[in-house]
């Protein structure tokens, strides 16, 4: 029910977070050893579910030696994988919540490291709304709270609603502007 409210007011925002979001992408919990290993995972989700190619994997690998994502924030940091549209099939964010800290290369850094506790990894078309997704996570992030609500999630289920939420949230506010 609270789902409906979350539908997009106008026909020409085609991003809403219902239409990126599922429960079944976002993982609690996430055991992994290093940073290749939590991209890997959650590219081969992406992929088994339909949203990206084969070669996704690969290129997220690839663009994240090359332009690290990991953000240092207030609260808990975080990372933003994410790759050209080439690689993508339909759009979507996986989110993990990791078991334990793994280290990422900062962005923006040469040689900072940050760890990185929750990854959203995005699989984008258009590369304008690219770039509307990343500013929407990151005015997300900023939300005095929120990142160790998501973090204390015990399950997929209670993730999502708190991501769905804070993004519309978001969303509801950019209207304002």
């Amino acid at each position: 029910m609270k789902q409906k409210s979350l539908q997009p007011d106008k026909a020409a925002n085609s991003g809403s977070a219902i239409d990126l979001l599922r429960e079944e992408l976002i993982s609690v919990g996430m055991e992994a050893a290093d940073w290749q290993e939590v991209l890997t995972l959650l590219a081969n989700r992406l992929f088994q579910a339909g949203y990206v190619r084969e070669c996704y994997l690969q290129a997220v690998l690839n663009r994240e030696r090359q332009f690290p994502t990991g953000l240092r924030t207030a609260e808990v940091a975080v990372a933003l994988p994410h790759t050209e549209k080439e690689h993508v099939l339909k759009p979507a964010v996986a989110v993990a919540i990791l078991a334990h800290p793994v280290t990422f290369d900062e962005m923006g850094t040469e040689d900072q490291t940050v760890p990185v506790e929750i990854v959203f990894m995005l699989s984008i078309l258009e590369p304008d709304e690219q770039v509307t997704w990343l500013s929407r996570l990151v005015s997300t992030f900023q939300l005095e709270g929120f990142l160790p609500l998501l973090k204390s999630a015990l399950d997929s289920a209670t993730a999502y609603q708190h991501l769905l939420d804070a993004l519309e949230f978001i969303r509801l506010a950019e209207e304002e502007d």
